[in-house]
């Protein structure tokens, strides 16, 4: 009994969960997994330091490869959801430069899996040096992490957790060709992926002595991975495999098996500040997304609906502007999707163009950075930028509290909207925080494709099927555009967004580069020269004109633009373009398809929204003479 005791003093102290099953006996699924994770991890290591004794031998080092791939797709989902920094940085980030301010102001070069891939099966010849840098920068950090999660907290409620969050990433980012780009061998990571889940459900075998329910949850979960691997086995072509089919029929089915395992479990959840309900049921829809997770402040939620209806109100009030003639809707027209339809947006004079195109506002919650250069990481930064634009509003704060303060009726509304609080006396942290709350009820996720999704099969055709599966295999765009929000906010943590150098023209001739910098004027960078932000592609058949610049007019022209290989492609310089230079090889046939695929994220009822519209606004403004 002393020793007993001893023992869960221990485990406690590293706050382990301890589960006692029917048997009073003490179990943790959590230090099974631990064991085998480091198992996995050691594995991984193994076969990459095979690779350093044979870095002449391609088909040896390709073997190697995908073996150390292997044991590492098993414990993805362990290491992505409790390191994603190293994960994204050091050990299979995406084949671009990046840079994360909290590590440094330097460019973090692409760096572990993807880098060794590109050297391994491009057709250049074998560079050993860089081979045996990028080995054994990889293997160091497999055995950094390997060490910390000896002594990690796990919690096997948690671990579950893990194990839904990770099939969002099978289907958002393993099977739209964010990785294994050059092998194309997602379909058989997906597999991986998909073993090591089986390896730690497995682990909770015991919780089934609780009761016959947990049995059958349990055998149904046990089942359902077994189906999604047999499909996995079935079809493992890249270009051919049905997504989603695969999806509909599979993850979220597994999804909900997981769900409801845990919930018999009486686990408790982690309570983990994140994007993704895991509660919800379903992974892919509006109810499955945590807007308040993208805000300033995650727990500022009081009278967050008195403030979107004031938020409205100011939204298409001109008082914001100096000339008392411009209101945002001005330029983000409820009827054109809240874009405006011009090539580039109309300046403060109503005459002259702005550098860029405008937007949509339509799920522009859903974003960590907002304008096309990143400059602003919050919606009310984005807001305060707008109104003292010299370009655009023309105003300042002061000058709108002013004005504000003039009207008995906003007074009251700020009251009502901020009681209790500082701002109730209008602030100009209430006004960007009004509007944000505001643009945050302008979501648009019920299209044809959602609802095809949520389980009609009805909604989309085979040829918009084809469409979607070519858009998130074969023509690449989802590896960019993720799903299901389909921006650049990168899933499923949703931390950051990604900025491409795609090459975009200076006009439709497609003759030469447009001068724009882009991210670059933010950073300073040079990797980042001519980079934007990804933007939505939710709603595009209603946002025409396309690009940063607002150059193509149809969707087609979008879409050979990226089937000839971007910039780089229409032979224009773009050294450090992150789009693939060569032709996707895209049939005329496969390009009407993704065509049509895009046309079916047409949402109106995000539209209506907006509706009805202020009729009147509390301050009667006129033109102001000075």
């Amino acid at each position: 009994m002393r020793r007993l005791i001893i023992v869960l003093l221990l485990l406690g102290s590293v706050g382990i969960h301890i589960h006692w099953n029917s048997n009073s006996t003490v179990y943790s699924a959590s230090e099974q997994v631990r064991t085998w994770l480091s198992d996995e991890l050691e594995q991984t290591q193994k076969q990459l330091s095979l690779s350093l004794l044979h870095l002449e031998n391609r088909a040896f080092l390709q073997q190697c490869y995908h073996a150390s791939r292997k044991h590492y797709k098993h414990v993805e989902f362990f290491v992505e959801y409790c390191s994603p920094r190293e994960a994204k940085n050091f050990i299979n980030g995406p084949l671009v430069s990046k840079s994360d301010f909290e590590l440094s102001n330097e460019v973090i070069p692409p760096q572990g899996f993807q880098r060794i891939e590109e050297l391994l099966f491009s057709d250049d010849a074998i560079d050993a040096e860089a081979l045996q840098s990028e080995y054994l920068l990889l293997i160091s950090k497999l055995s950094d992490i390997r060490n910390y999660y000896s002594s990690i907290e796990i919690m096997d409620g948690q671990l579950l957790e893990m194990l839904q969050t990770q099939l969002f990433r099978i289907a958002a980012m393993n099977l739209s060709g964010y990785d294994a780009t050059i092998s194309q061998t997602n379909v058989t990571e997906a597999f991986w992926c998909v073993e090591g889940m089986e390896q730690v459900i497995k682990k909770f075998n015991p919780y089934t002595n609780e009761n016959n329910r947990m049995k059958n949850t349990y055998q149904s979960l046990t089942v359902a991975l077994l189906k999604t691997k047999h499909f996995l086995q079935q079809y493992p072509d890249y270009n051919t495999f049905n997504r989603l089919r695969f999806i509909t029929q599979y993850i979220t089915p597994l999804n909900r098996s997981i769900l409801a395992f845990h919930q018999l479990s009486k686990l408790p959840w982690s309570g983990r500040i994140q994007a993704l309900n895991l509660q919800n049921g379903f992974l892919f829809g509006k109810e499955s997304l945590n807007p308040q997770y993208f805000s300033m402040y995650f727990n500022d939620t009081l009278n967050i609906q008195l403030q979107a209806q004031l938020g409205k109100m100011l939204f298409f009030d001109p008082i914001l502007s100096g000339n008392n003639q411009n209101s945002c809707a001005s330029c983000h027209n409820p009827s054109k999707a809240f874009t405006d339809g011009y090539m580039k947006g109309r300046a403060f004079d109503g005459t002259a163009s702005l550098a860029r195109n405008t937007p949509t506002l339509l799920n522009v919650v859903y974003q960590k950075a907002f304008f096309y250069d990143g400059r602003a990481y919050q919606l009310e930064q984005q807001v305060f930028d707008v109104v003292h634009n010299k370009s655009e509003m023309h105003s300042t704060f002061e000058e709108v509290i002013d004005k504000l303060e003039k009207s008995a009726a906003y007074k009251l509304l700020f009251r009502a909207a901020f009681k209790s609080t500082p701002d109730s006396t209008i602030t100009s942290y209430a006004i960007q925080k009004a509007i944000m709350e505001y643009e945050k009820t302008l979501v648009s996720m019920n299209s044809r494709f959602d609802q095809y999704l949520h389980g009609d099969k009805k909604k989309l055709n085979t040829n918009e099927i084809n469409g979607y599966n070519l858009f998130a295999g074969k023509a690449l765009c989802g590896s960019c555009h993720f799903l299901p929000l389909f921006n650049g906010t990168v899933p499923p943590a949703y931390t950051d967004s990604e900025y491409e150098v795609i090459g975009v023209p200076a006009d439709s001739s497609n003759k030469q580069l447009d001068e724009d910098k882009g991210r670059y004027m933010v950073t300073s960078l040079n990797e980042q020269q001519h980079a934007f932000k990804t933007p939505t592609v939710r709603n595009i058949a209603l946002t025409a004109p396309y690009m940063h610049n607002g150059i193509y007019t149809k969707l087609e022209d979008v879409v050979e633009f990226y089937h000839k290989g971007g910039g780089a492609g229409l032979k224009l310089s773009v050294p450090n373009q992150t789009l693939p230079f060569d032709s996707l090889q895209l049939s005329p046939a496969e390009k009407t398809d993704i065509v049509l695929f895009l046309k079916s994220l047409t949402d109106t009822v995000g539209l209506t929204s907006s509706l009805p519209l202020p009729s009147s606004h509390p301050v009667s403004l006129k033109k102001d003479k000075e």
